[in-house]
């Protein structure tokens, strides 16, 4: 903060999740920043941050939640209305960045900045085959999507007022986080936890394609880094910026290393839906949390087999450039082989996974 800098104080909307819950944890440890979170579910306690519980699908809960954010300069949201077996609508979607901006909007008079964090999939990633680098200049494509819905409706809402907005643009965010299975290393080493408790071997269970396809991916750490330097850096004001690792890795090549990790022989390519595989596996993991003393209750607190079955099924390349973040300032880079045992590490010294 620079000097004579007004003091900042971050809301952080959807405070419980992966993203919310780590950019919670750096900006709560900066003396720079006062925070508040929001989210129907209470994240982890800090010293001197408070926080509201509310649904942001209900207009009125936002609108008498306002009065209490007034003083908010930056707003972070990081939510998502996800339903059951990871469908996301779009008209939900909408509704939680309306709602929250249209109750906060006219009482938060110190506003400077909002993010939205929004994915790959603004370029179609979860369709199939799009073009790659995706950039933050190619042109959207045809048909709904909600983080175009999004960000439109933010970008309606800015027009003539002194506040800016960013959004970033990760894909497949890695990271530590309690009870926020939409995760691609809790859900990996709960998958491979459960073969390897059955004494199987660690087969890859997406299709060849999805095997060998060159992918990106984003270490939440690097995320919040930059989540931090979009919303104060000026250049960045009404910007969007793709933030992933910065190289490029495919299954078929860390497969092994991540058997080795877990003890286990690397199997083969064996296609199969997670969701149905799991359906009764419950009793499984409740052996393996008995075993190994895990703080995991329920195998739905660690693991989302119907994110999973997503994040495999891509048999395409999957991959963003980051020159724009880069010529705008911000060079942080992640080896995504290290992020990838260094974040399975943390799992299994907190007593999540085996």
């Amino acid at each position: 903060m620079t000097t004579g800098d007004p003091r900042r104080k971050a809301l952080v909307v959807g405070a419980s999740g992966l993203v919310g819950g780590n950019l919670l944890e750096r900006l709560a440890r900066d003396q720079a920043w006062d925070v508040v979170t929001l989210s129907r579910r209470a994240p982890s306690e800090h010293e001197g941050v408070s926080h509201l519980a509310v649904d942001l699908l209900d207009a009125e809960q936002c609108r008498r939640a306002a009065p209490a954010l007034a003083d908010v300069t930056h707003i972070f949201f990081c939510a998502r209305s996800v339903e059951p077996n990871y469908v996301i609508k779009l008209d939900s979607n909408r509704l939680i960045v309306e709602n929250l901006l249209d109750a906060l909007l006219p009482v938060a008079k110190r506003l400077r900045h909002v993010q939205i964090i929004h994915g790959m999939k603004w370029y179609g990633s979860n369709l199939g085959p799009y073009r790659t680098p995706a950039k933050e200049s190619h042109p959207r494509l045809p048909g709904p999507n909600f983080y175009y819905e999004q960000l439109d409706a933010l970008i309606k809402r800015q027009e003539g007022q002194a506040w800016t907005w960013s959004t970033l643009r990760p894909h497949f965010i890695c990271g530590v986080s309690v009870g926020s299975p939409s995760n691609p290393l809790s859900t990996l080493g709960a998958y491979a936890a459960i073969l390897k408790e059955l004494g199987r071997p660690l087969d890859f269970p997406g299709e060849q394609g999805a095997f060998e396809a060159a992918l990106n991916i984003t270490d939440v750490r690097l995320l919040t880094e930059a989540m931090e330097w979009a919303a104060t850096e000026p250049r960045c004001a009404n910007e969007a910026f793709n933030i992933v690792n910065g190289d490029t890795f495919r299954w078929r090549d860390v497969w092994s290393m991540l058997a080795d990790h877990f003890g286990m022989q690397a199997g083969g390519v064996k296609p199969m839906k997670l969701r149905a595989f799991m359906a009764d596996k419950e009793p499984v993991w409740a052996s393996i949390v008995r075993k190994h003393g895990l703080r995991s209750g329920r195998m739905d607190d660690i693991a989302d087999w119907a994110f999973a079955d997503v994040m495999f099924v891509g048999a395409w390349e999957q991959t963003a450039s980051v020159v724009k973040a880069h010529r705008y300032g911000f060079n942080g880079m992640v080896d995504t082989e290290e992020m990838l045992i260094d974040i399975l590490t943390q799992y299994r010294a907190l007593r999540l996974l085996p």
